[in-house]
């Protein structure tokens, strides 16, 4: 009670508590029309998430407590919005791309002509302001479309001094220099793009510049959504190795969890919702497709201690400690699983043999262009007693018949067993298996050669299969 007494004199003292308050109406709205979802980010990560209906009218209201200027995508429109700040904006209709935003509507401003060109109008008091990061990414999406084939390195060059000069009316130093980040992540990312579609293109180093201007660490970076975020970090990246001589075809460059990008994070970030979120993301998406070794364990120590984040340092740790124990050298987790006939069958059957092991599924796309390969190793080496080739199906239970089926299809009659079932997914948990297809490769003695082991269509795979049989 005293707590909320001395809440309220505080308030009636200094003023209201520190609140946004975003209302107003879609064109042609009611109560029946689909809502639309408001989000709103900072150094936390996303700190709102809410979804927003329609009254009657076709009105709405949120109000959310803030002593921080953020960035809020309301129905996926940017817009910035200071603390105690009150907006009365009107959405477009489904069918249009125009966006509304004004004050009280007493006030009869006339309207900015930038407004006009961008399909965005306001009413009463100039809010330019708040539209200002949404007018930037308009411009640079109009230029695109605009454009297209025939865009220049001139256009783009214009394009981002246009917005420099939008962006010098405004103000409020802390829009501006959140504009500025914005306006320097198109402009890179445009750039990047002109370098993807004229690889024969001659540029000079004047080209990168602009990575001078755009620092990982700016503060604008957390009013990002998770898919631009992880669409900024990964074109940095890129532009960045292109303007060092890399090939922007080298496959480090599309690889979502590239080694190369996390030592970039671990070395030169100290924004906690990168470490956070980025940095984690891309191990998490490494280790599913490649696994773990001894020098990833370096970077996910170091992404350890610079997480903020308990949940995600216990993540990481468990992760660490489970992937470890499935790796090269490791010995390999036994498993018993059924075959098509339901006898079981157990690694260890195939002790003092070279187990080669393709997990698949029926429903697999790259798993059926690679399975005949796996077939024709295994026909190629069938005279072989030191090496034994195991077919491991993820199919479930309920297309269990499916996988008959496919078997007698195609004559598989070799060891070929079904994990799909209760009684058997003890070995996806012991494995980590998150995707199909992967191959692993075990030794004579038992001990991991490769647990994500190149595909079977891969030259690769059957040279770690000659230099295991070589080694006994």
């Amino acid at each position: 009670m005293k707590t909320k007494l001395l809440s309220l004199l505080l308030i009636f003292l200094f003023g209201s508590a520190f609140s946004a308050t975003i209302s107003g109406s879609r064109i042609g709205a009611n109560e029946k029309s689909s809502g639309f979802f408001v989000e709103a980010f900072s150094a936390k990560g996303r700190i709102l998430f809410k979804s927003l209906k329609f009254d009657e009218n076709g009105k709405f209201t949120l109000d959310f407590p803030t002593n921080e200027a953020l960035v809020y995508c309301i129905d996926n429109f940017p817009v910035y919005v200071l603390p105690n700040q009150h907006l009365d904006i009107v959405l477009p209709a489904r069918q249009s791309g125009a966006f509304v935003i004004g004050g009280p509507a007493d006030q009869k401003a006339a309207t900015p002509a930038m407004l006009v060109e961008s399909n965005i109008k306001i009413k009463g008091k100039s809010e330019i302001d708040n539209l200002l990061i949404n007018e930037i990414h308009v411009a640079w999406a109009d230029l695109i479309k605009e454009k297209k084939e025939t865009l220049s390195i001139k256009d783009i060059d214009q394009q981002y001094s246009n917005e420099v000069k939008l962006i010098s009316k405004s103000k409020e130093p802390g829009l501006v220099s959140t504009a500025r980040f914005y306006n320097d992540m198109r402009y890179m990312e445009v750039k990047l793009q002109y370098l993807r579609n004229h690889q024969a293109a001659k540029v000079d180093k004047s080209y990168y510049n602009i990575l001078d201007k755009i620092s990982l660490n700016n503060p604008a970076v957390n009013s990002l959504k998770a898919i631009g975020l992880r669409s900024f970090v990964t074109n940095y990246y890129t532009f960045l190795k292109v303007s060092q001589g890399i090939d922007i075809k080298e496959d480090d460059l599309a690889d979502n969890g590239s080694v190369g990008k996390m030592e970039l994070l671990v070395k030169q970030v100290s924004n906690e919702r990168l470490i956070n979120e980025q940095l984690s993301q891309i191990i998490i998406y490494h280790l599913s497709i490649s696994g773990w070794d001894a020098y990833l364990d370096k970077i996910m120590l170091a992404a350890m201690e610079k997480s903020t984040d308990p949940a995600v340092k216990k993540n990481l740790s468990d992760l660490r400690e489970k992937y470890s124990k499935v790796s090269k050298n490791a010995v390999a987790p036994d498993f018993s699983i059924p075959d098509a006939t339901g006898k079981m069958v157990s690694l260890s059957n195939f002790k003092g043999k070279v187990v080669a092991i393709d997990v698949w599924a029926t429903w697999c796309i790259p798993c059926m262009h690679s399975l005949p390969y796996f077939l024709k190793l295994r026909d190629r080496y069938k005279d072989n007693p030191n090496v034994v080739f195991v077919s491991i199906s993820t199919d479930n239970s309920k297309s269990k018949d499916k996988w008959l089926n496919f078997l007698k299809s195609k004559s598989m009659n070799g060891i070929e067993l079904h994990a799909g079932d209760e009684k058997a997914s003890a070995f996806e948990k012991a494995y980590n298996i998150t995707g199909i297809p992967r191959y692993i490769l075990i030794d004579q003695e038992g001990k991991i050669i490769e647990d994500h082991a190149p595909q079977a269509s891969e030259p690769a795979f059957e040279k770690l299969l000659e230099t295991a049989l070589k080694s006994k």
